[in-house]
């Protein structure tokens, strides 16, 4: 811990933001990953202690700086706080956006787990999707959602075979546009669970 205390402190002492944002615009490597492993510690513990795992908290911190990275090399971005706490917040507010998600979460490979099971379920008064109520709703989700989705779950195409199959810039881009569109088709059934 003495080490990353060091390490931010050296940090802000070598650049200031406008110095570190300069350089992430012109993707220079060494500050990206500075930028990264000065802010991580902070967003580890923030997930943790909002009952997210180490492995939660890797995939947002992840999603969330490639949207940083991306909001930084707009023209029009003016950072108007600190910039550890402009990716804080983003962070804060991607967590709080899942944590919402969870409680009505539907994950395809559950449901389809669920299909299989045998009609004994008659008493309870749940209500569940059909196979053509899926297929439609995925259908009207249009692209690029009924792509990753039925080429990841249907398909099983690893993100490595769909980030090339859809043309995205990298794995992590068309695992946030998975995201994205599972949180839609989850929407989409709010009514039945």
């Amino acid at each position: 811990m003495g080490n990353r205390l060091l390490v931010t402190e050296v940090l802000k002492k070598l650049y200031s933001d406008e110095i570190i944002l300069r350089d992430l615009k012109n993707r220079d490597e060494n500050t990206i990953r500075q930028v990264y492993q000065t802010n991580w510690p902070k967003i580890l513990q923030m997930v943790k202690l909002n009952s997210g795992s180490y492995a939660e908290a890797k995939d947002l911190y992840q999603d969330s700086m490639l949207d940083f990275l991306e909001k930084v090399s707009s023209e029009s971005f003016v950072l108007t706080c600190k910039l550890e706490t402009y990716i804080y917040s983003i962070c804060r507010n991607k967590w709080l956006y899942q944590l919402r998600g969870k409680q009505r979460f539907i994950d395809l490979d559950d449901y389809i787990e669920v299909q299989n099971v045998p009609d004994e379920t008659e008493e309870t008064d749940v209500k569940v999707p059909d196979d053509g109520q899926i297929i439609r709703a995925i259908h009207a989700l249009g692209e690029p959602c009924k792509s990753l989705l039925v080429g990841f779950y249907y398909e099983k195409l690893s993100m490595e075979q769909l980030a090339a199959k859809l043309n995205y810039k990298s794995v992590n881009v068309a695992k946030q546009q998975k995201f994205r569109c599972k949180d839609r088709l989850k929407n989409a059934f709010s009514g039945y669970f």
